[in-house]
């Protein structure tokens, strides 16, 4: 794939080794525009659907139910043509950076017609909200979030100042969306723009208008090391195709084991978003307080804003995994102390402050990981998955979100969730409705934090890596004296 070659798309980082401009800028700074409008889209969307627009009743309630699922369906298949699209880019940007900058702009336009829902004929809503959806998830997120997801493995091959952007890129996905999608929209826009459809459409407009600077921040002050470093590589100039680098995958237990993590941890997360906001409603508050999300949101993103410097000491002394490994089990009795005191603030706020101390390792180390496992694809193979491995990633990630949408929409259909009136009076929800709730938030990320323990306890490429990578770099020298 060819793309255009000019000085103004140059990368402001030259540096061999990674910079503080190139941390700040490209890493925390940068990706926090377009990650804040997912974060809020995964947030409140699906309330948009269900509560402003009043999609609940279509198809007999079957709609939401079943287009989240085959809308994901439709993102897995551009994921893949996304990541082969990648592996073929050949530029002097690199291979995925010149794609975050076609994304800036598209992230904007898709951003808005997410929430442009003209008012009136139901087929013409249905086909709105179909053909938005997919615009932006399918098409637009695809190629910022795939091209994003890369930067890190492919920024350098030392494992240290790879790690340390994981966290940074992690960090800046906590503190922004957390301040912005789970503190300022709650406490102040929501208990406003209520049921308006007109309130909605303008602030999300902003969120999604103020992706766009910070995208190009991105990419700017980024710069991928390893694929200049490969470019020299005779294996690297001949081109693998889908079913090579799949079987090369496939054939790490390391890589196999990491994206089973990467698919319990995004299914039992993105339950808790989708569950989050109706709990907040219907069981330990009310509608819309602008309290009761606020405090369940503080109090469990707390730890995530500053844990990068919790972190380092503990990753640095005892390894990615075993960190990762005790804080599964730590979130664990965090979960069942909220499910079980479902309607005792205090005792709640307590269970999350445990819980999101647990999860701590996991929100920072896990893309760190995943590089690593990348390069034991590479040394057993000779040639790296890159497109492959993040059109899995992302396919987990957009798959993960489709079905806990649709399957918790099913059950709100089932248990017979009774949406607030258009001018925003609502009753109580029965028992089994709030029984769902705490469910989602609670019950199945407690389920999803022991099954990844018990996956943890099988990765062990840390004590491997320092050999992996060297014999890696090895083989590249070797092959450009060939050259």
């Amino acid at each position: 794939m060819k793309f255009p070659s000019s000085p103004l798309l140059n990368t402001k980082i030259t540096n061999d080794d990674v910079t503080n401009k190139e941390k700040w800028f490209g890493y925390l700074i940068g990706p926090a525009g377009a990650l804040l409008l997912n974060a809020v889209l995964a947030s409140y969307l699906n309330v948009y659907y269900t509560d402003v627009l009043k999609l609940t009743t279509i198809w007999g309630g079957a709609f939401l139910m079943i287009f989240p699922i085959i809308s994901k369906i439709i993102d897995a298949v551009t994921n893949i043509i996304m990541g082969q699209i990648i592996d073929r880019t050949r530029t002097t940007h690199g291979k995925a950076r010149p794609w975050i900058f076609v994304s800036a702009f598209l992230l904007v336009i898709t951003g808005i017609l997410l929430f442009t829902v003209p008012d009136g004929n139901e087929k013409i809503k249905i086909i709105w909200v179909m053909v938005s959806y997919n615009l932006f998830y399918s098409f637009a997120f695809t190629i910022y979030n795939m091209s994003h997801n890369l930067m890190v493995p492919l920024s350098t091959r030392d494992g240290k100042q790879r790690d340390k952007l994981a966290m940074i890129q992690s960090m800046g996905n906590a503190i922004v969306p957390g301040m912005v999608g789970t503190i300022l929209i709650p406490m102040v826009l929501l208990p406003i723009m209520g049921v308006d459809q007109g309130k909605w459409i303008t602030v999300m407009a902003i969120i999604s208008i103020l992706a766009l600077p910070a995208v190009m921040l991105e990419f700017y002050f980024t710069r991928e090391r390893v694929t200049e470093e490969t470019h020299s590589s005779v294996s690297e100039k001949i081109k693998h195709t889908f079913r090579e680098q799949m079987n090369a995958c496939f054939s790490s237990r390391y890589w196999v084991i990491i994206i089973l993590v990467i698919i319990v941890f995004h299914l039992n997360n993105n339950f808790q978003i989708v569950s989050i906001l109706y709990y907040s409603n219907w069981v330990l508050g009310t509608y819309n307080d602008g309290v009761t999300l606020v405090l369940l949101n503080a109090v469990g993103q707390a730890p995530l804003g500053l844990g990068i410097f919790i972190l380092m000491p503990i990753v640095k002394k005892y390894g990615k995994r075993n960190t990762m490994l005790a804080g599964s089990i730590i979130a664990i009795p965090g979960c069942v102390l909220c499910a079980i005191f479902p309607h005792n603030m205090g005792l709640v706020l307590l269970g999350l402050v445990i819980k999101s101390f647990g999860i701590l390792p996991i929100s920072y180390i896990l893309i760190g990981m995943l590089a690593d496992s990348l390069d034991h694809v590479e040394w057993l193979k000779g040639f790296r998955s890159d497109g492959f491995s993040v059109a899995v990633y992302s396919i987990v990630l957009s798959v993960a979100a489709g079905i806990s949408a649709g399957v918790f929409n099913m059950f709100l259909g089932i248990t017979g969730y009774a949406a607030p009136l258009a001018d925003g009076s609502w009753a109580v929800q029965n028992q089994t409705v709030q029984t769902l709730f705490v469910v989602g938030v609670f019950v199945v990320p407690a389920i999803g934090s022991f099954v990844i323990a018990i996956l943890l306890s099988f990765f062990n490429i840390e004590k491997e890596l320092p050999q992996v990578q060297r014999d890696i770099i090895s083989r590249h020298k070797a092959d450009a004296k060939v050259v």
